[in-house]
């Protein structure tokens, strides 16, 4: 463990394109291949969705394996879809995180968009709008 303050290049605000809902956008320009941050996890038993998915907590879950879903602790969670994503995210199993990096580069005060579908070039329609349902 690092006793290192954790400096992130992003804040939390309203978003101006999806009717005013909390957003993620970039503290400063942000260079194409940065990591936005790593976050750790809550690992979820698939066997425990059925309590689970009766929550709000459900809207912003991942698929991480076959065994389990992934809880994200970390601001990047409230990041919104967009197909024309300017970030993406990884599965870091190793260390147990969910990490987003910036796929162009990203102006300061820019809103930061994943595409829900996981890869950004994927135009496939989503099952709904919340967070949940991320294909491996």
């Amino acid at each position: 463990m690092s006793n290192t303050p954790i400096v992130l290049p992003i804040y939390i605000s309203t978003s101006e394109t999806l009717k005013g809902i909390r957003c993620i956008k970039a503290a400063r320009d942000i260079k194409k291949g940065e990591l936005i941050e790593s976050c750790p996890i809550i690992l979820i038993p698939i066997s425990e969705f059925e309590h689970y998915e009766k929550t709000v907590l459900t809207n912003y879950d991942y698929d991480w394996d076959k065994e389990y879903g992934a809880f994200v602790l970390g601001y990047c969670v409230l990041t919104n879809h967009s197909f024309s994503s300017n970030a993406t995210f990884e599965r870091n199993f190793t260390e147990k995180k969910m990490e987003y990096y910036a796929v162009k580069d990203i102006k300061k005060d820019e809103e930061i968009f994943i595409n829900y579908n996981g890869d950004p070039d994927d135009t496939t329609p989503l099952e709904h709008a919340g967070h949940t349902n991320f294909k491996l």
